[in-house]
């Protein structure tokens, strides 16, 4: 078992590479969170003395319980003061309850009858999980070996000169509030006195840790520091570990599996004429996977989908298009859902994006997709990832079909427009403006 943590395994393995250079060291953690940098320096060095701080009530009860040291906690929810009981009986057994409550608060707001029957589980099987958690926390417990764990606000926590300092400091602001907020709302327990970490305490903060011997997580690019591991994930944010020493440099990066056929690309600097008439090409996901690494942002998270389609003008490729032959939550029978819709680069066309959306919409392409999935679709439903009103690619081609928390619906029917005619459509409609 691992205590919650949003440190990804790429960091982990990396962290644990370099751990040998903190044998023999005095290591300051400050923002413990869920220990994971404290098990790995367990782990790879015996003679490390680590010294752990946060101010959280997840991480303090459960450095409290690593130390042998007194912790206050009490619920005072009255819907849960029976758990009181089970937090009664020892530091592990504080522990074991207190994950258990987190995770059961995710439930509370029996919003469905999911969340009402995961609530009533909850209830019903508290002592066996009770049970299971507390082995689990016990066996965990064996892995991570701290000298002393302190409730200190960050920023006052740095600088150490004797030692290490290592900071995975939360990378926006509130970030510990907004992850425990219920669970310490239905607690009591002795809270430290501490500040929300502003952009302006952070950047205190790490100036502060970089005094003397450091580590540093963070999510931006900081060229005052020696950067000695990058991580590019998809749908995640590039993330850097700092350090001034002596750490082998590493760069991690999430590539999609890819085949690599070449085509005659459009150029930014190209024109597709009035004239130029369009083709679609049915390539396999691997294929097309090739031009995502190319042209996609590494922060959209990559979906698995097909059949799939390069389009071309004029004999240049410069549209990639990925469909889901299943219906898709919201959409209707007779409508395929696309999945994704992206162009090549272009300074000559400042539009190119709506040519491909107006050739989604043609009668070849109804056919092609039709013949393919044998069904007779009348239509597209797709999806915009934004929190703005509408999305500026799909307004004026599809139809704003729904609004969501981060997203938008949009559809649209095909029409009677051929390949042949829907470059000379597109450039009056949109090169023109």
């Amino acid at each position: 078992m691992s205590f919650v943590g949003a440190i990804n395994d790429k960091l982990r393995k990396f962290f644990s590479t370099h751990a040998a250079l903190l044998d023999n060291r005095r290591c300051y953690v400050g923002c413990s969170g869920n220990f994971t940098i404290e098990q790995i320096i367990t782990r790879h060095c015996p003679a490390a003395e680590i010294h752990s701080n946060d101010v959280s009530l997840y991480s303090s009860v459960i450095g409290s319980a690593l130390t042998g040291s007194p912790f206050r906690m009490e619920v005072t929810s009255p819907d849960l003061a029976w758990a009181n009981a089970y937090i009664a009986r020892g530091p592990s057994e504080a522990v074991a309850a207190m994950l258990l409550l987190l995770e059961m608060l995710k439930y509370e707001p029996r919003k469905n009858p999911y969340s009402e029957r995961m609530w009533q589980g909850y209830l019903v099987s508290f002592d066996t999980l009770f049970e299971k958690t507390l082995a689990r926390v016990r066996q965990a417990s064996t892995s991570i070996r701290i000298a002393s764990y302190t409730m200190i606000d960050v920023p006052d926590y740095y600088p150490r000169p004797d030692g290490v300092s290592i900071g995975f400091l939360p990378t926006y602001a509130g970030g510990y509030e907004k992850l425990f907020a219920r669970l310490e709302e239905s607690i009591s327990w002795d809270r430290p006195a501490y500040q929300l970490l502003t952009e302006e305490r952070r950047e205190a903060t790490i100036s502060r840790m970089t005094e003397g011997d450091y580590i540093l997580y963070d999510d931006r690019p900081r060229p005052e520091f020696s950067c000695v591991a990058r991580v590019d994930l998809f749908g995640k944010k590039t993330v850097f570990i700092y350090s001034n020493l002596a750490m082998r440099r590493g760069i991690f990066r999430k590539k999609i599996n890819e085949k690599i056929t070449p085509y005659d690309l459009l150029m930014p600097e190209e024109e597709i004429p009035s004239s130029a008439p369009v083709t679609a090409l049915e390539v396999d996901l691997s294929t097309i996977n090739h031009y995502r690494n190319m042209f996609l942002s590494k922060k959209i998270q990559p979906g698995s989908g097909g059949p799939c389609y390069l389009v071309f003008a004029a004999g240049k490729l410069f549209g990639f298009l990925i469909f889901q032959a299943y219906s898709q939550k919201g959409g209707a029978k007779d409508e395929i859902y696309m999945l994704s819709d992206f162009v090549v680069p272009s300074t000559r066309h400042k539009r190119l994006a709506k040519l491909l959306l107006l050739v989604t919409r043609c009668t070849e392409m109804k056919t092609i997709l039709s013949e393919k999935i044998i069904r007779n679709y009348k239509g597209i439903l797709t999806t915009a990832f934004t929190n703005q009103p509408v999305s500026m690619k799909y307004r004026g081609i599809y139809e704003l079909a729904k609004r969501g928390e981060g997203f938008l619906n949009y559809r649209a029917e095909f029409t009677t427009t051929t390949f042949k005619e829907v470059t000379a459509q597109w450039k009056k409609r949109y090169e023109k403006q």
